[in-house]
């Protein structure tokens, strides 16, 4: 070999991140060190990078060693393997047209040397399969990922609230909750969901009260959550449960965090495609109501008008259309706040609740808890035995198989018959949890609003004001400077039921003539209708409509 040549050692990992193939450059640039020394090498520069060689023009060592060679300022390459200097057809061409017309001498390799007068076809064939097992592997992993896909598994990295499974079979990984995050994520989605908060105070109170941080992964996570990366995840359509992939929906295996229904309303809230609307000044109401006309959005904006009389400006707030809707003309005029605001609280007055009936509900609901926490103990005792009776039929049957008094057919039988009874009774002994969780508040919560909505919404507080106004109901409409409100069921069963309640009492108190006893049935009667006509239900909602105008 001539001594007078000058060596390049090139070293390259496939891959941009840092803890993936950390330690290939640094084996490669060890080993062919090894080598010069051995060898007598003159090596005057070492060129390492962390890119893919399957697209050309893509990496600067690589570039950097071509101008070398034309420079003729080496004449000798050292590399790992031919497929570490390229993996694609042109950047082949380049190294085996510089090895042909001697620009290059040599290029030595931990398994050969290549020298100019080596025949091309040797040359070609190795460069051709190093760029075949790219392209192969390519194929293999969209392949692999496709499938994963579609056996229901999403092949990324999921968002934020789940993890990939750490499975040693790679490929067959599947999705799981994060323990640690998912509850905050449900929580992040349900303050969206109230239409009250913005995304920035979403993600401000996540970080702050509830301590979200990114999942850790080897070096990488464990910090903050960005607001882009929030943006991003109220417009992710996998926690509805299913995935976007190559173009494509895939129904997800996994366990969803919002309904549909959810995920629509968060988009309505946050804009088209998810994007959120630019805001400059706090209105309590955007983002709430949509034209009649139109359907499009109804926003805000401050006016300043002159008083000539005494030379000061002032500033109004309108609720106007946006006006946003391509081909429909919308000549729906603005209104003020202060008007919007007069006619919500004419609804609210119209259907909020007496003090009386206010206390006979409370004085109902006292008893029907105690009646209710009777009656769900009672049940729950008997779901509970089940449980424990079906369980002791599993445990009884695998006992019989032990000591062969039934066949492993038999026992297969009778533990899928007891397997699907236990499913369904334990989901009943979680319905009666829940029924005891939510019952008792959500009543009292109901009562409590239908009695002081009415100063809540008085106050100055502009949360608290859309806070109230969401609660009202839903799908709120502005038409001829109108509010148009769908109120909640329960809301107007409340107040219907004060009226026919109300007057039921007024009659008992008149009538002098009832004796204690008949006074005292008449009184539980009244307990009786309360109960009957109650329908808190608040899952699904379907108001009548009101139009809110001013006396």
């Amino acid at each position: 070999m001539n001594n007078n040549i000058k060596w390049v050692i090139y070293a390259r990992k496939s891959t941009e991140s840092e803890d993936k193939q950390i330690q290939s450059i640094d084996d490669q640039t060890k080993y062919m060190r090894e080598i010069a020394t051995r060898e007598g090498l003159n090596v005057i520069e070492i060129i390492t990078e962390s890119k893919s060689a399957k697209v050309k023009n893509n990496r600067e060592g690589f570039s950097r060693l071509l101008s070398l060679i034309d420079s003729g300022k080496v004449q000798g390459i050292l590399c790992w393997k031919m497929d570490r200097l390229s993996r694609n057809p042109v950047e082949s061409a380049n190294i085996q047209e510089a090895l042909q017309l001697r620009k290059l001498e040599c290029i030595y390799t931990a398994e050969r040397k290549y020298w100019p007068e080596d025949n091309a076809l040797i040359f070609a064939v190795e460069q051709g399969m190093a760029n075949q097992y790219s392209r192969d592997l390519s194929k293999n992993v969209k392949r692999g990922m496709q499938s994963k896909a579609e056996k229901g598994w999403f092949p990324n990295i999921p968002p934020i609230g789940y993890l990939n499974s750490k499975l040693r079979d790679k490929g067959n990984e599947t999705i799981l909750i994060d323990e640690e995050r998912f509850k905050i994520v449900r929580k992040m989605w349900d303050l969206m969901l109230t239409g009250t908060y913005s995304l920035p105070q979403v993600l401000r109170i996540a970080t702050n009260d509830w301590g979200l941080t990114t999942p850790t992964r080897k070096k990488l996570g464990g910090k903050a959550v960005s607001i882009s990366y929030v943006y991003l995840m109220f417009s992710n359509e996998f926690y509805t449960g299913t995935f976007k992939y190559s173009g494509k929906i895939y129904q997800g295996k996994h366990k969803p965090m919002i309904t549909r229904d959810e995920f629509d309303k968060v988009q309505m809230i946050l804009g088209k495609k998810g994007k959120p609307r630019a805001k400059t000044h706090s209105f309590p109401f955007t983002g709430l109501l949509h034209c009649s006309d139109c359907s499009a959005i109804i926003t805000a904006s401050e006016k300043q008008k002159l008083v000539k009389s005494t030379n000061t400006v002032n500033t109004y707030v309108y609720y106007h259309c946006t006006k946003r809707k391509k081909y429909v003309k919308c000549y729906s005029a603005p209104i003020r706040v202060e008007e919007l605001e007069k006619q919500v609280i004419s609804l609210i007055e119209k259907n909020s609740i007496n003090q009386k009936f206010y206390d006979l509900a409370l004085e109902v609901f006292k008893g029907m808890h105690e009646v209710e926490v009777d009656t769900r103990q009672a049940i729950y005792s008997t779901q509970l035995r089940n449980v424990e009776v079906t369980q002791a039929k599993i445990d009884r049957a695998k006992t019989f198989l032990f000591n062969g008094t039934i066949s492993e057919e038999e026992y297969k039988t009778q533990k899928a018959e007891c397997e699907s009874d236990l499913v369904r009774q334990k989901a009943q002994l979680l319905e009666t949890e829940k029924r005891a969780q939510n019952w008792n508040q959500l009543t009292e919560d109901a009562f409590h609003f239908a009695k002081y909505a009415i100063n809540a919404f008085s106050s100055d507080d502009n949360q608290i004001k859309k806070e109230v106004i969401t609660s009202l109901g839903w799908n709120h409409e502005i038409k001829s400077k109108e509010v148009l409100i769908n109120l909640h069921s329960w809301f107007t069963v409340l107040k219907n039921g004060e009226i026919d309640i109300t007057e039921q009492m007024r009659r008992l108190e008149l009538n002098k003539t009832l004796t204690p006893e008949r006074r005292k049935e008449a009184s539980a009667s009244i307990h009786t209708r309360l109960c009957a006509g109650l329908d808190l239900n608040q899952r699904s909602p379907k108001g009548d409509r009101f139009t809110v105008c001013c006396d």
